[in-house]
């Protein structure tokens, strides 16, 4: 399984991340590429505790079980729920320029890799390193591949 901990998984990433471009035509969903970079980007502060959260959705979702599930190689099917905190249509994003957006999103995920503490998700709770390692790259992945990268 991929992870932001693995050097050349954060390599491809990145390389991802700066390949989208407002042109992008987005295969599902409702966001734009800069609210998707948004949308991932507060995952990052979520992980961080810069975005405060509360615990949501079913408790059955902070199982192992379901966490395996869902940090495994299993794609997530299109229009997954989202926590509250990084809905756009529950949020005002500010969005700014795709590349400062981009940029934004890639200093997120050097942070996360660099903190010594990360913080609980609103669906997950709490979470090892390696756990949310797996999370942010597969949602990352799976928002890159909403816009064909």
């Amino acid at each position: 399984m991929r992870t932001i901990l693995n050097p050349a998984d954060m390599l491809h990433l990145k390389e991802r991340i700066n390949a989208l471009s407002t042109s992008g035509k987005r295969k599902w969903g409702t966001m734009t590429v800069e609210e998707m970079v948004v949308h991932c980007t507060k995952q990052l502060q979520l992980a961080l505790g810069e975005l405060p959260s509360v615990p949501q959705g079913s408790a059955m979702m902070r199982t192992a079980l379901v966490k395996w599930i869902s940090f495994s190689a299993l794609p997530w099917p299109k229009g997954s729920m989202t926590p509250n905190e990084m809905n756009k249509d529950k949020n005002s994003f500010q969005l700014k320029e795709i590349e400062t957006e981009k940029s934004d999103l890639i200093n997120y995920l050097e942070k996360v890799i660099q903190a010594s503490t990360l913080f609980s998700h609103p669906f997950f709770g709490t979470l090892s390193r390696k756990e949310w390692g797996k999370l942010n790259y597969k949602h990352i992945d799976h928002h890159l591949q909403q816009f064909n990268q």
